[in-house]
């Protein structure tokens, strides 16, 4: 695996080849997701399904930057993921929120149009929840996470002079916005 990089910023061609990756791996998956709604919903739906499979498709705007990020951006960068930590925010967070959805989707979700997703139900209290509902908590968690990473380990000063206090200041200027008791 390739070392991190040692020299300064890339050259302005590869920093908006990254921005226009950036923008690629969230726009081609929502476009990807609008072009299932065959006809629009409307308060009394034109269409038994208006929406084929769209909350399945909708998952993409998780797996394409999770895809993208830890088999392009990481290995191309030479970015080494603190593994234990890594591992053990996903095994306290993707649970947490599946019990959320487990207790609490009886009371706040409903979802009238089964086949907006693959039609598999996971077990909840009350009713069962399409499959889809705990797929969104762990792919959810894992590209907010891998984002992080990637941001605090290219050196993005707003979250690693934060993060490592290497600057107390600016954390001080921050939680001077908190308002005390």
């Amino acid at each position: 695996m390739p070392e991190p990089r040692s020299h300064g910023l890339p050259s302005p061609s590869v920093c908006a080849g990254i921005v226009i990756a950036m923008l690629a791996m969230i726009v081609i998956p929502a476009a990807i997701t609008l072009q299932t709604v065959h006809s629009p919903a409307t308060l009394v739906p034109t269409s038994q399904n208006p929406t084929p499979y769209g909350y399945t498709w909708s998952l993409l705007l998780f797996i394409v930057p999770i895809v993208v990020i830890a088999g392009w951006f990481l290995p191309s960068e030479g970015l080494k993921i603190q593994q234990r930590a890594f591992w053990w925010t996903l095994v306290i967070l993707v649970p947490l929120g599946c019990l959320l959805d487990f207790v609490f989707a009886q009371w706040f979700f409903d979802y009238p149009n089964l086949r907006a997703t693959l039609g598999i139900s996971a077990p909840a209290l009350g009713r069962p929840v399409p499959l889809e509902e705990y797929v969104f908590y762990l792919t959810g968690f894992l590209a907010v996470l891998l984002l992080y990473v990637w941001l605090g380990s290219s050196g993005w000063p707003p979250i690693t002079s934060v993060i490592t206090l290497e600057k107390p200041e600016r954390c001080a200027a921050f939680c001077s916005f908190i308002p005390r008791p």
